[in-house]
């Protein structure tokens, strides 16, 4: 029996806005937002037709079910163009611009030659690099040099370490 008219239209409003709420119910015992979007995605087959994949929107950040941006991990395309592929990127050396890259490009020179604290290695760095470190910016390439055999060490009269060249 088919029928027509307004009577029909609200009794099949009732029922689906019932669906509805029960649907809203399971749905809502998940805490994830993606699981809950992945469960309406199944259930009402939001994929496109031969394609088993989602489609990738990659224009501007994704959209949480609130409507707000999701801020991590979204990148525009230019973005991505840019950056290349891991194989394509240059490695660095020691010629970068960290404590860890100065400590190297100074053990090759003649540094360490004498006896250098951490304080020298500071002060030489900003007089003569025009770089600013700290303490425990050092400290940890300070300790693999010194398990590597490259750099000894030894304690002064103030109780400083002094770093020298093996």
């Amino acid at each position: 029996m088919v029928r027509t008219g307004g009577h029909y239209m609200i009794e099949r409003f009732s029922e689906l806005k019932k669906d509805l709420t029960e649907l809203a119910t399971v749905l809502n015992q998940f805490k994830s937002e993606a699981v809950q979007l992945r469960l309406l995605e199944l259930l009402f087959d939001t994929t496109p037709k031969g394609n088993a994949e989602e489609p990738k929107d990659d224009v501007g950040p994704k959209r949480r079910a609130n409507g707000r941006a999701n801020k991590r991990g979204s990148k525009t395309p230019a973005k991505k163009a840019a950056e290349g592929s891991p194989s394509e990127k240059p490695k660095k050396g020691a010629g970068g611009k960290g404590a860890n890259a100065t400590l190297t490009n100074l053990l090759a020179g003649e540094f360490f030659n004498k006896h250098k604290t951490i304080g020298d290695i500071i002060d030489h760095s900003k007089l003569n690099l025009a770089r600013d470190f700290k303490a425990n910016e050092f400290s940890g390439k300070l300790a693999r040099l010194i398990r590597s055999g490259e750099l000894t060490r030894k304690k002064n009269a103030d109780g400083q370490y002094e770093y020298k060249k093996t």
